[in-house]
């Protein structure tokens, strides 16, 4: 028989148990938190879950908001007293019903004759511990404040004894040359006559004037210069008056060409006022029958 070729024979291996595959690489996640890194040895190292959505799962069901809510007071918080703005009851009526009102604790103050300076002072009243430090409290109903604003002017003193003030309507004092009386005699006075005499004779003033009266007006009483009476008057181009004296002395002397009530230039020319001295004299007497009228009233 001729020599036949043995059939070909493989050897099947076991397969490895003990192998270690590398796990597959996992998809992206959306967060970082769920990022898992792999070293070079294939170690995977598993971090966890810092951030991200947490479900809870519970067996009670949800309310049914078709139904009504009941509310209940909470009892066990002990009834304070308060000093608020709508409080009802006084502090003498605290007073009579706290039963328990601790006594005023004494300063116990040093007694070694040294001074401490303000910090060392005791206090002699106690604080009530209910009492709000900040907000609205009530006052007590037996004390109350009331503020008087008495009337007491403050008159400009040039335009008092001149009848001129070289700020004109800025200044802030009073222009008035009467002499004002305090608040109490105003309304002292106001009680005896009554509002309605005053409010018919305050139209009356002006209608009474002539024209002499209403130049005497605008016109100081007095020197602006020297602040005594006109001693032989004079007149400028801008209309004011002064004595001759002083306003030839200011020129020459000062040599100042402007008026020293206006401040215009006066070109050192001065017209003589010859119906101002007759117009005071009138305006003077005038005043005077005024005042003895008062006077009279008032007696």
């Amino acid at each position: 028989m001729a020599d036949t070729a043995a059939p070909p024979v493989f050897k099947k291996r076991n397969n490895k148990t003990n192998l270690r595959k590398r796990p597959a690489t996992p998809p992206p996640a959306d967060s970082e938190s769920e990022y898992t890194s792999s070293e070079e040895n294939g170690v995977r190292i598993k971090r966890r879950r810092t951030e991200g959505v947490t479900t809870t799962q519970s067996t009670a069901r949800a309310a049914d908001l078709r139904k009504s809510t009941a509310y209940a007071a909470d009892r066990s918080t002990n009834i304070t007293a308060n000093d608020d703005a709508t409080k009802a009851s006084t502090w003498f009526t605290d007073a009579a019903l706290a039963a328990g009102d601790a006594p005023v604790k004494e300063a116990q103050a040093k007694e070694d004759g040294v001074y401490g300076g303000t910090a060392q002072y005791g206090s002699f009243i106690q604080k009530n511990p209910d009492a709000k430090k900040l907000g609205p409290q009530k006052a007590p109903t037996n004390v109350r404040t009331i503020t008087v604003t008495d009337f007491a002017p403050d008159v400009c003193k040039d335009y008092k004894q001149t009848g001129f003030c070289g700020f004109g309507d800025s200044c802030k004092f009073l222009h008035a040359r009467e002499d004002y009386k305090q608040g109490w005699q105003l309304d002292k006075e106001w009680e005896k006559v009554g509002s309605k005499k005053d409010k018919k004779d305050g139209g009356k003033e002006d209608e009474g004037l002539n024209e002499e009266e209403k130049m005497l007006r605008d016109i100081p009483f007095k020197c602006v210069i020297c602040k005594e009476d006109y001693k032989t008057p004079v007149v400028t181009k801008c209309g004011h008056y002064f004595c001759e004296k002083c306003a030839m002395g200011r020129y020459m002397k000062g040599k100042k060409k402007t008026c020293a009530a206006c401040g215009a230039d006066t070109g050192g020319s001065f017209g003589v006022a010859r119906k101002l001295k007759a117009l005071l004299e009138k305006k003077r007497k005038r005043e005077e029958e005024k005042a003895a009228e008062a006077e009279a009233e008032e007696a």
